[in-house]
Parts: structure tokens; sequence; C-alpha cells
């Protein structure tokens, strides 16, 4: 097998050398590893030059935000061999069970390869494949490594001390499902693209400090879906509006975005193209 490699080596976990170390290993495992013309270009220079030399398949190693960017621009016309190099890396452990250990799934992927579709969600020209947060409480820096796991009832039991917090229900949201219309004002809300279908949203609607403090409560004790205020699944879109026009602030796969004051989101069913463990031998 011919792999493309593009490696962030200024991602949180990737090493100095992590580009020879991924040549060396990919060597190893009997297959051969095509480095970008100029590794230092634009990732998305960098993805349509190797795709240009018919490769494979392309391993990515760095952070959510430049495996999100390798995913997109591919497009799905070539499987992508997502590796963890990041703080959280979200997608890494959703694809491999878990396992963190980047060299272990080299090995068991490059010994089995097994392209399956991912689902996605889509707003403002930005793709998601794990989970997207919508609202205030996005902005507060106490909460966002349990934002980037896309848990925000957690994010929010975090918040429930300041005084401060921002609890308006000042987002307007629709969920277009089957031959229904639904409306929920929010303070804040988590979606998330399902593989078996649709987009499934969770939504933070609080009267008071005290009802966000049981929220988060329930949330961990019965689970997230459990705790929302409003949770709606299987929806093929979904809209946004801020009642005061006001730009809503968003956390996408990690990373912070300002899609704008009202916005579509789409569900994507076929959005990209990955290389698990598991195929044929």
């Amino acid at each position: 097998m011919k792999l493309g490699i593009i490696v962030n080596e200024r991602s949180g976990s990737v090493p100095e050398d992590g580009r020879a170390e991924l040549e060396l290993e990919i060597h190893d495992a009997g297959h051969k590893a095509i480095v970008p013309v100029d590794p230092e270009a634009d990732l998305q220079d960098q993805v349509a030059g190797l795709m240009a030399q018919d490769v494979d398949a392309i391993a990515v190693w760095g952070g959510d935000g430049t495996i999100c960017a390798v995913l997109q621009t591919t497009n799905g016309k070539t499987p992508v061999l997502v590796l963890p190099g990041g703080t959280m890396n979200l997608l890494p452990k959703r694809l491999h069970h878990g396992e963190m250990d980047w060299k272990k799934i080299v090995r068991s992927v490059l010994e089995n390869p097994k392209p399956t579709w991912i689902s996605a969600g889509e707003v403002a020209g930005q793709r998601f494949y794990v989970a997207a947060l919508f609202g205030q409480l996005t902005h507060i820096g106490a909460s966002r490594e349990a934002a980037r796991e896309g848990s925000i009832l957690e994010a929010v039991s975090i918040l429930t001390d300041r005084s401060a917090l921002d609890i308006e229900t000042s987002i307007l949201i629709e969920v277009f499902q089957t031959d229904m219309r639904r409306e929920f004002p929010a303070t804040a809300a988590a979606v998330i693209p399902a593989d078996e279908g649709g987009l499934e949203i969770a939504v933070i609607a609080p009267d008071s400090h005290l009802d966000l403090a049981a929220t988060a409560m329930d949330a961990m004790i019965k689970g997230w879906r459990e705790g929302a205020h409003f949770h709606a699944d299987n929806a093929s879109a979904i809209r946004m509006n801020h009642a005061k026009g006001s730009s809503i602030p968003a956390t996408i796969d990690g990373e912070p975005h300002e899609p704008g004051e009202h916005f579509n989101i789409s569900y994507l069913p076929k959005a990209a193209c990955v290389l698990v463990a598991g195929g044929e031998t």
C-alpha cells in the first residue's frame, strides 16, 4: 500500500521527529510512505498533492484540527488513517476503540485495513465528526476540557458556581425531523452526528442557576441525554438564530468558531472514508 503522510509536529503529543518516525513505522509494516513535496505548505495543498500522486490512503498524525482539515479536504475520495497527536484526540478515540498508542494503531490497521464511512455535521462550511457545542458556555475556559469531549452538561456542571454565568435562553433552535418541525429556546446546545442516521441534539434551557445545577447533577447521574431540558434525534437539519442578533459562539470538535448570528446545521451521512482495523486477511 502507498500511504501519503501528513504530520503536524507542532501538535501536543507529536515528537519533533514525528514525520521520520511515522515513515519508519509504515516501512517496517511493509508499506511505502509518501511525503508531501512541501511538508510546510497549507494542509489543503499537501492533501491535494498526495492525492495527485494516487496514494492508496493518507495517514494523518496531529490534533483534532489537523485531522478535521484533512478529512474535509479528502471529502471521502481517499481513505484516511487517523492517528492521535493532539490533546483530546476525540476522533481517534472513537475510531480505534480508545487505543492511544499511535504505533499500535498503525500496525493493527495496516495488518488488516478496513475502509469505512463516517458521518458528520456541517455548519457554515465547517464539518464536525464528533460534536459541536453552541452558546455562551463554550466561552468559559474552565469548562473547555469537558467541551472538547462533547460533554456539554459536564461543562455546565463546572460552571454552576459562577455568579456571572449568563443563562438567558437567547438561542432559538428549529429541529427538522421526518414530517415534523420542533422549536426550542436555549442557553446552550450540543449537536452530534449519528452513524445510524441524522443529527442528535441536547438543549440546555434552565430557568435559574439552581435549575442549571440540578440539570448538571441529573446529567452526571443519569447521562447527558436524560439530563438535557430537551433532546431530539434523527434530525435531518437544525437551524439556529440568536434572538438579539448577536453572533453565536461555538466549539466544533474542540476548536472555537464563530459561525454567525443565524445558520443551518446539516447532516452528511458519508462525510469521510477512514481506515480502521478489521479488514479481511
